[in-house]
């Protein structure tokens, strides 16, 4: 079967495409990681980090424009040693262990119990819903 011109040049294109977007996500090599590091590290220095902790709200009413385009290099150069260069600087954990004895306090008798009630037995629980189809029935 011989596939019409159209359809072949749809096809390579597409495939053009496709290769061309997995070669875009690439790692970058050491030099480059190096460099956007350096410039991570001079927007960081220069205030973008406190401007954009601000919100967009107040950086659209209260910065020029050259401090905006700063902020957003700063996201596009985070983003880029995320996930190209290996760097967690866009989504940094920030968890972390509570104190022992808060957990001891918060437990009881210390041994990692929640303060979940437990649920109610069955044998428990069929006075309760017989008392409610007797109280159903008289009315």
């Amino acid at each position: 079967m011989r596939l019409s011109a159209p359809r072949h040049v749809t096809a390579l294109v597409t495939a053009l495409l496709l290769a061309a977007a997995s070669a875009s996500a690439a790692p970058l090599d050491p030099a480059e990681c190096k460099t956007l590091k350096s410039e991570h590290e001079t927007l960081l220095a220069g205030g973008a980090k406190r401007d954009m902790a601000k919100g967009p709200e107040w950086a659209k009413t209260n910065l020029k424009t050259d401090r905006l385009d700063k902020i957003a290099r700063l996201i596009a150069v985070e983003e880029k040693l995320s996930f190209r260069c290996g760097q967690m600087v866009t989504a940094s954990p920030q968890l972390r262990e509570p104190p022992p004895e808060a957990t001891a306090k918060a437990s009881p008798a210390g041994k990692g119990f929640s303060r979940i009630p437990l649920p109610i037995k069955k044998s428990e629980a069929a006075p309760r819903q017989n008392a409610k189809t007797k109280n159903a029935k008289k009315k």
